[in-house]
């Protein structure tokens, strides 16, 4: 008993723990005064042998219902072949093709074998296993020639990723590999180790302070979980560690986010650096004891989760905008969602599990739109994460009184109607807008070319409870001003544009002279200004990446309307959306 009492004292082990119970790390660590030792059996990242034989029972409707979708995926993955041929880099690269093609390559193949290797370790199925084992060689044999190069950022980028999920996948199903495979993954992981902490990881660039946002947080969290993997099998990997910890406690937590929150490089970004943070910190926990969630607390800020998610996820290959705005087609609510649930075990925040629900497909490998012309798909496996991180004892529910946000180190501002999915919700960046209503994007600005007079000022917000203003701008010739009445139901922008104001949007749309229509729950109307033109299918986004100089295989391809407006006297066109309240009793 006073071994069990010491342990629930630990910091942060209760509340990484809620639902599971202390007992659970108590078969795989030793408490001794006052703290955990390493935990070095395997599996120990994400979970250790006693979590695993927990959550092999559970019966609760949350894990069920993500180990349904993961399962799906794991079925996926079984149906596709490892790779057998190393992509070389190519020098000169002009479109950046090689870069994208490695790039995606390794996502993918990480991808498939993380997915596999937590569904085995998950469910124990042995299919999964020895689809994983051969997966995890197979990286092991076509990536080793990563160790011959020069590291640099273009690799790293993409090899510290493969190092993470081949540790992933030897910790995961590590009863599958023989001594002798091991052994071959150990060296392999090793070798490259070992050449990107010298040439790469200890240098003065990447080990200063300067180097603290996305592509850092990415790097070395993926190195950490090397380190981790190997602790006390490899003796470089102590070093690693130390490392790593030391560069996160000094730089990629206190500086990794702008201090309102806000991700200075996109709110993409945002989600990809909570996940990285995520992957480090939770296994550090465990393996270690060493525990940094309570002191950064503040540094895990998800408020520009809660400002921009919109609505919930449909069973298609998302599109811009479509559940998260201000956001690309990778970065919708499949990408946010593991986070949310994580930071809402963490800190007991309802809210953020009432989001993470928003989708019904949590559980899945991330299969985006993002394809080289030689084949090689941007995947990402998040779904393990979210069973792992998951807890049922947290009830959803949207517990938030606070309903704008804004970030001034993006100049970005978001006014939501509610908590309900597919209200009214706007979002502002550097006076660029989105509006989403009745589950549609119905306004979207991003990605087209725009003629606005002037720069705007940075946006500031007044917020009532019922009545919440953005405006930028305060000049007559140049201003935007957006209005959202909460009782009313309505949003209510006011802009300068010199000609026209272009926009484009989401779903089957008529159009009755001045106003359109979403079926009978969404309209826009202009109150001043008149609609010039309104073609169903005339934004037709091309997807490219590398400063849109590799064109992708987008394996969906879609046409929007789009619409434009025109001021008839001073140049200031005002529109008026109507969105009818979403039912609250199906949420």
């Amino acid at each position: 008993m006073r071994r069990l009492l010491i342990f629930m004292n630990i910091p942060g082990v209760m509340r990484c723990f809620p639902t599971l119970g202390c007992l659970l790390l108590l078969a795989g660590s030793t408490v001794r005064a006052g703290m955990i030792s390493t935990n070095l059996g395997h599996p120990r990242l994400y979970c250790t042998a006693g979590e695993v034989a927990r959550l092999r029972q559970a019966q609760d409707d949350l894990h069920s219902k993500i180990w349904s979708n993961l399962v799906q995926s794991a079925d996926w993955c079984l149906t596709k072949t490892p790779r057998t041929n190393w992509i070389a880099p190519v020098s000169p690269d002009p479109v950046y093709e090689n870069l994208y093609d490695r790039f995606y390559g390794i996502m993918g193949d990480m991808a498939i074998m993380e997915h596999l290797a937590f569904a085995y370790a998950l469910g124990g199925k042995p299919e999964y296993g020895e689809a994983a084992r051969h997966w995890v060689l197979s990286g092991c044999r076509v990536w080793q020639h990563e160790a011959d190069g020069v590291p640099d950022g273009g690799k790293a980028y993409a090899v510290s990723r493969l190092l993470k999920g081949i540790a992933v996948g030897y910790d995961l199903a590590y009863d599958r590999f023989s001594d002798a495979e091991r052994k071959e993954i150990r060296d392999t992981l090793t070798r490259i180790g070992s050449l990107y902490f010298e040439k790469y990881f200890q240098t003065a660039t990447i080990s200063g302070k300067g180097f603290h946002t996305h592509h850092a947080i990415v790097e070395w969290a993926s190195f950490g979980v090397l380190a981790l993997a190997l602790l006390n099998e490899t003796p470089e990997a102590q070093v690693w560690l130390d490392a790593t910890v030391r560069k996160f406690e000094e730089h990629l937590l206190p500086e990794g986010l702008a201090p309102d929150g806000a991700q200075t490089e996109g709110g993409t970004f945002w989600a990809s650096t909570m996940q990285y943070r995520l992957f480090f910190m939770d296994a550090l926990r465990r393996v270690t004891g060493r525990d940094l969630f309570p002191t950064f607390e503040r540094q895990m800020n998800a408020d520009l989760a809660l400002a921009s998610v919109a609505t919930v996820r449909i069973p298609v290959y998302e599109q811009n905008q479509a559940n998260v705005i201000m956001e690309p087609y990778y970065g919708q609510i499949d990408y946010y969602a593991p986070v949310l649930l994580f930071l809402a075990r963490e800190y007991h925040r309802p809210i953020f599990q009432y989001l993470a629900l928003w989708d019904p497909f949590i559980g899945q490998i991330q299969k985006t739109r993002a394809i080289t012309p030689h084949g090689e798909q941007l995947l990402f496996d998040l779904g393990p994460y979210a069973y792992l991180w998951c807890d049922p004892a947290i009830h959803a529910r949207a517990d938030e009184p606070r309903l704008s946000y804004r970030f001034p180190s993006v100049n970005q501002a978001f006014l939501r109607a509610s908590w309900l999915p597919g209200d009214l919700l706007v979002g502002v960046d550097n006076g660029q807008i989105v509006v989403h209503a009745g589950g549609e994007c119905v306004l979207a600005e991003p990605g087209l070319e725009h003629k606005l007079p002037a720069e705007l000022d940075a946006p500031s917000v007044e917020d009532d409870g019922s009545v919440a203003v953005i405006r930028c701008g305060q000049s007559p010739t140049n201003h935007l001003i957006i209005k959202l009445d909460r009782p009313g139901h309505k949003l209510t922008i006011r802009r300068n544009v010199s000609p026209d104001w272009e926009w484009w949007c989401h779903g089957e749309i008529t159009r009755q002279g001045n106003e359109l229509r979403w079926g009978n729950r969404v309209s826009l109307r202009l109150l001043k200004g008149e609609l010039t033109g309104f073609d169903a299918v005339g934004y037709a986004p091309v997807l490219a990446t590398g400063f849109n100089k590799l064109k992708l295989a987008d394996p969906q391809p879609m046409k929007f309307p789009l619409v434009s407006a025109r001021g008839i006297s001073d140049n200031e066109i005002v529109i008026e959306i109507h969105c009818a309240p979403p039912d609250s009793k199906a949420h």
